[in-house]
């Protein structure tokens, strides 16, 4: 992926050599947003000033999303603890929440085969077991589902005249 330069001058304007225009923070978060890769310099020091510029960036746009409290914490807490957490901790957290959040959609796209994955992730050696089930490729099917089951009721109804 290519890297787009900007240079953030004294007067604290911020330059992509790229287009060769004067940026906004609103832009740089745009250009993150279309998966840019972005890198920010001093332009009187060269000094790599990327993750102060995205932090300003996230203050600025997404500042609503952190509660107080919780920033509170980030104040009050000693370096190495938060070093320890968004360094160690906190990636493998948000991985986890985000495939977490990614089977949940999943699930709400295919919910008739949701229940069966369950007990199969549960009991993956025993239990509730998909191939002893008859009519599984109807349970997966709503229509077929739908179809067994007036089958069965208009078969009940002969039954009982």
């Amino acid at each position: 992926m290519e890297e787009v330069i900007i240079k953030k001058y004294e007067n604290r304007r911020l330059y992509c050599v790229d287009t060769a225009k004067y940026v906004s923070i609103t832009d740089i978060r745009d250009m993150i947003a279309e998966g840019k890769n972005i890198r920010v310099v001093e332009k009187a020091t060269g000094k790599d000033i990327t993750k102060y510029v995205l932090m300003q960036v996230l203050l600025e746009e997404r500042y609503e999303i952190m509660p107080e409290f919780f920033l509170k914490i980030l104040i009050q807490s000693p370096t190495k603890i938060l070093e320890q957490f968004f360094q160690g901790y906190f990636p493998y957290m948000f991985e986890y929440f985000l495939k977490m959040r990614e089977n949940q959609m999943m699930n709400m796209q295919f919910p008739n085969m949701m229940f069966g994955q369950q007990q199969q992730q549960q009991f993956p050696f025993g239990g509730f077991n998909m191939q002893q089930m008859p009519n599984m490729a109807a349970m997966t099917n709503p229509t077929a589902m739908m179809e067994e089951i007036i089958k069965r009721l208009a078969d009940l109804e002969k039954k009982i005249k």
